[in-house]
């Protein structure tokens, strides 16, 4: 008998996951700006107060680090709270309940329980709306020692690393990009599937180049590949999915096959992501970093604020697809 499937948008994908969750464990509440009234981020809580009633559902005014801390104070009673902060941008609001509270809370202060919260937001560009709305803030949260940080690329590891965001015990930021709402439909299983947090992807096979990309970076790296494989060079794409923790032998695995390594992020250059997994590789297989073809590369995004004049310029100061061509070229 063949699997049934769903054909769902990001945005479904969120929002099957969290009915999943909310029906499975009466534990599990979300709150956050706009979930009843505006039916949240691209209609991701779309349902969930006719079904779930103001008891596992609240709109709350505009202020982020409330949202955060009543997460902290929600999950310490043994509720598992999805607390909803719209963008990335908006986490710099908060970062004291995240980064000290959250982040610190069960090492700090001797705290031996859960602390099961998921931090649900927005991230990346390319709709022109100024750093606020568009900011790539992940390299701050992987700072922490006690956060795991979270960023899928498809409906699919939409859904199934949601799922298993909400059933962990630590708290976890889990960062869906801006466009990947508005982005092609998937077909998922209709029966349940977790994915495991930690777990890389291999999102295309390949043998001249890896490339390591995440969230929004993933489809565009997969048109930079489809375009280079009608010049013979073969991209293979891994896909992290979450950056703490790493799959860091996933990716060196890839490495030692293909012999070259470029890290694309969104997130500005300077201080990114992309240095951490770089300088993780070296010191984790230094043999594999002596035996290859041409030194590690990053391509990120300038070292400037993303303006609010529209996708265009913004287009201009973080990595496209042409880009990507021209650096694997550059390499290969």
């Amino acid at each position: 008998m063949a699997e049934q499937t769903k054909v769902l948008s990001y945005a479904e994908a969120l929002n099957a996951a969290y009915k999943e969750e909310m029906r499975r464990d009466k534990g599990v509440v979300l709150w956050g700006e706009d979930l009843i009234s505006m039916k949240g981020v691209y209609m991701t809580t779309a349902g969930i107060f006719e079904e779930f009633g103001p008891d596992r559902i609240h709109d709350t005014p505009i202020v982020e680090v409330a949202i955060a801390e009543m997460a902290i104070g929600a999950a310490l009673t043994g509720l598992r709270p999805i607390a909803n902060i719209m963008t990335a941008g908006f986490l710099t609001v908060c970062m004291d309940a995240l980064f000290m509270k959250m982040g610190a809370l069960r090492q700090e202060y001797g705290y031996h329980g859960s602390l099961p919260i998921v931090v649900d937001c927005r991230s990346g560009g390319g709709r022109g709306l100024g750093p606020d709305h568009c900011s790539s803030t992940e390299a701050l949260l992987i700072h922490s020692a006690g956060l795991k940080v979270v960023l899928p690329s498809t409906p699919y590891d939409a859904k199934g690393l949601m799922k298993s965001a909400i059933r962990d015990d630590d708290p976890v930021i889990f960062m869906s990009h801006g466009e990947l709402y508005f982005a092609a439909k998937q077909a998922i299983p209709a029966e349940e599937y977790l994915i495991p947090l930690g777990e890389a992807d291999i999102k295309r096979e390949g043998n001249d180049i890896t490339i390591v990309a995440y969230s929004g970076m993933v489809a565009k790296v997969l048109a930079a590949a489809e375009a280079l494989s009608k010049e013979g060079i073969s991209v293979e794409l891994v896909d992290p999915r979450t950056l703490v923790p790493l799959d860091i032998d996933a990716i060196i695995k890839s490495v030692k096959k293909t012999g070259r390594l470029l890290i694309v992020h969104e997130a500005m250059k300077r201080g990114g992501v992309a240095g951490e997994i770089a300088f993780r590789v070296s010191e984790t297989a230094p043999d594999v970093v002596a035996a290859m073809k041409t030194p590690i590369r990053r391509l990120a995004a300038k070292n400037l604020v993303l303006p609010h004049s529209g996708p265009e310029l913004e287009a201009k100061l973080t990595p496209q697809v042409d880009d990507i061509v021209k650096t694997v070229k550059e390499m290969v």
